[in-house]
């Protein structure tokens, strides 16, 4: 009988078995081989699920407390309407409160409040935002301006 070493992988011992049944041995070795080729067989299998399950997961993964990316204003761009001002700033806090990481800064609030608006209202924050006014890193104070200016 050949002598193995401790580590030998399932394919090795299978060559080996069906050495030994080769040279005639018990039906046993016959039974053992038969049930190491199909350890063998299920193992590999196994082997592809779980690289097919890692891509997948990979392809799912987020980074751990991921919010979603800022959107539009749901009530679409404010154009100084003054009947529009309070439900604009409502939709802007909402939308802020459900992105909080996204929106922790008062500038960051200020900057969202200026990218969802459009004519007079935008060029009216034109010469807030071409300098350094203190106003853009103050966002209540922000609020209560845009709030006196069109309303």
């Amino acid at each position: 009988m050949e002598e193995h070493s401790g580590s030998e992988d399932s394919e090795q011992v299978c060559d080996r078995l069906q050495r030994q049944k080769d040279m005639a041995m018990p039906e046993q070795i016959q039974e053992l081989l038969g049930a190491v080729q199909g350890l063998s067989q299920e193992m590999q299998n196994l082997k592809n699920e779980n690289m097919i399950l890692k891509q997948m997961v990979t392809t799912w993964e987020q980074p751990p407390n991921a919010e979603l990316p800022p959107m539009p204003c749901s009530l679409g761009k404010f154009n100084g309407t003054s009947k529009k001002v309070k439900e604009f700033l409502d939709a802007c806090t909402v939308h802020f409160t459900f992105r909080p990481t996204t929106f922790a800064s008062n500038q960051a609030k200020v900057g969202y409040l200026i990218s969802n608006m459009t004519g007079n209202t935008l060029a009216w924050t034109t010469p807030l935002v071409t300098g350094t006014n203190p106003i853009l890193q103050d966002y209540e104070r922000f609020k209560s301006l845009l709030r006196q200016t069109f309303e």
